[in-house]
């Protein structure tokens, strides 16, 4: 018995008929027929009524269909699972992240849970400025780049999904003088652009990063000129010179942690200025291992945007 033939007997059930299930096929109807009467007689029974007019199934038929069936059905979700494994034996996943994304998704626990799930797959991750690795996702030389949100999107092929709540920037800032407790300007308030520019200068990331351009983008709408004196590849290190009365950092605040225990000022921003930190991925993207990445942020209820 092969299952080819079962295949075929199912085919004529469902049509009532010989030419039509050979057409199903894609056989011709001689062909069809000589393997249903070999299989009728390698089970000894016959499983169709023929007559001239149509073709109807005998009680041995109905019960051989039923389990026929089944078994089509399990040949069918075995080969889509060994077709998804191979898929996924052979696939690398190529991983971009933002120094904010790694830090605030703790991208290293979700890939290495990954691995687990699909120890086959090569895992490699790059870490760049966001520009830089949103335009590697749509020119698909990146599978996926976790950044900040742009909008609107860069490019058409793209999709962003969000993973997290937004991020609040605050200022790392030298210790300002008390205002009254009335002001909007009081020491454990936000402090305003305006106070914030005006208490420069300031450290800030380097250009090119979703990060940097939220910020000069903040002070720009506002009418505002800061002075910058450091421009630094990382932001665990602009916060460091700032927390060390270098100059002022605009920043995340997952990279301000334990610094107000020594000392340091760290204040809200008027406005609550915030960065989104999501998915970048190509709109046409459907591998298992990209979406079981998302799935693994707990984020699959949020709805995709694109371009």
């Amino acid at each position: 018995m092969e299952l080819r033939q079962l295949t075929y007997a199912l085919a004529v059930a469902d049509t009532g008929s010989f030419t039509a299930a050979a057409r199903r096929c894609h056989i011709s109807q001689s062909a069809l027929s000589t393997q249903i009467a070999q299989l009728e007689g390698e089970l000894g029974v016959r499983l169709f009524h023929r007559t001239t007019r149509q073709v109807s199934l005998t009680e041995a038929g109905e019960l051989f269909m039923a389990t026929a069936g089944r078994m089509v059905e399990l040949a069918d979700e075995l080969r889509a699972k060994m077709s998804a494994y191979t898929a996924e034996s052979l696939s690398t996943l190529r991983v971009g992240s933002t120094q904010t994304a790694t830090r605030v998704l703790d991208v290293p626990a979700a890939l290495g849970r990954l691995r687990g799930r699909y120890p086959q797959v090569r895992i490699t991750m790059t870490a760049g400025p966001s520009a830089e690795l949103i335009d590697a996702v749509a020119d698909g030389s990146l599978d996926i780049a976790l950044a900040g949100s742009v909008s609107p999107l860069p490019d058409p092929r793209l999709t962003f999904r969000p993973l997290a709540a937004a991020e609040p920037l605050v200022a790392v800032v030298p210790v300002i003088s008390p205002a009254p407790a009335t002001s909007s300007t009081a020491p454990h308030g936000p402090i305003p652009l305006s106070q914030l520019a005006a208490a420069g200068p300031f450290i800030e990331f380097h250009p090119g990063s979703r990060l940097r351009t939220m910020v000069d983008t903040l002070f720009r709408d506002a009418g505002l000129h800061r002075e910058i004196i450091f421009e630094l590849g990382q932001i665990a290190d602009v916060t460091r010179c700032a927390a060390n009365g270098l100059g002022i950092a605009v920043v995340p605040r997952t990279f301000t942690v334990g610094l107000e225990s020594t000392g340091t000022a760290i204040r809200d921003i008027e406005g609550d200025p915030a960065l989104t930190i999501g998915a970048y991925t190509r709109r046409s993207a459907h591998e298992p291992v990209l979406h079981a990445m998302l799935e693994l942020f707990g984020q699959r209820g949020l709805s995709a945007t694109s371009g």
